[in-house]
């Protein structure tokens, strides 16, 4: 259940990111007045689903413990799983073309942005949990 509850919080930070994401790609790479269609919410949703279910590999706060290297190494694949997800559905979905280097490149930095933004929100709210139950164990003894 755990698990479950992580993939979902996961799933919503990773979508809301690729909506703001896709909210300044879009008319940085084809402008203002593009005509979008309904379908590209279904795809940032299946998008944001997919990168959530490669989040398995990251251990759960509270579960077994995990060294420093393992945690970097499981962080990296974790990037690459989801580097290779977005760039391939992008690809899939027409969101951008492997022959034009600058959307390549502005893909690669909404998907650093995006991964980095994820990272740092999980990482203080799980630091912030962890000062309230340090202080609740505090006022238990």
């Amino acid at each position: 259940m755990k698990r479950l509850e992580s993939m979902v919080s996961f799933f919503e930070k990773i979508a809301a990111g690729i909506l703001f994401v896709t909210a300044v790609y879009i008319p940085i790479f084809y402008g203002w007045d593009l005509e979008l269609h309904a379908d590209i919410l279904w795809q940032i949703l299946f998008l944001a689903a997919v990168c959530a279910l490669g989040s398995i590999i990251i251990p759960l706060e509270g579960g077994r413990e995990v060294s420093r290297n393992s945690m970097l190494i499981r962080t990296i694949l974790y990037f690459a799983y989801v580097n290779a997800a977005v760039l391939g559905c992008g690809f899939w979905y027409g969101w951008f073309s492997f022959h034009n280097g600058w959307q390549v490149l502005g893909m690669e930095l909404a998907i650093i942005f995006v991964y980095a933004a994820v990272y740092l929100v999980c990482y203080f709210s799980q630091s912030q949990e962890a000062k309230r139950m340090n202080e609740k164990l505090k006022e238990r003894e």
